[in-house]
């Protein structure tokens, strides 16, 4: 299953969206090329709009999400 897991489901994991709000969302296939690079809005991103996104028709094949250099999830999930 896709996930972007940027929130955490507990509190000993941390939030992997504090401090990159405003980076921009980049969506790469498994071998590593860029295929979509999202910026914010000018509020930042919310986990809401993050799991909005259809990244799944971007990359059939599967992905990996970044924010900057921040890993924020993977369809290898």
């Amino acid at each position: 299953m896709s996930k972007i897991v940027a929130e955490p489901i507990n509190l000993e994991e941390p939030d992997l969206l504090v401090g990159n709000e405003i980076k921009p969302l980049t969506i790469q296939d498994l071998a590593g090329h860029v295929l979509a690079r999202i910026s914010p809005n000018s509020c930042g991103w919310s986990h809401t709009q993050l799991l909005a996104i259809d990244i799944d028709s971007m990359a059939p094949d599967g992905w990996d999400a970044y924010q900057g250099d921040q890993w924020i999830g993977s369809s290898e999930i």
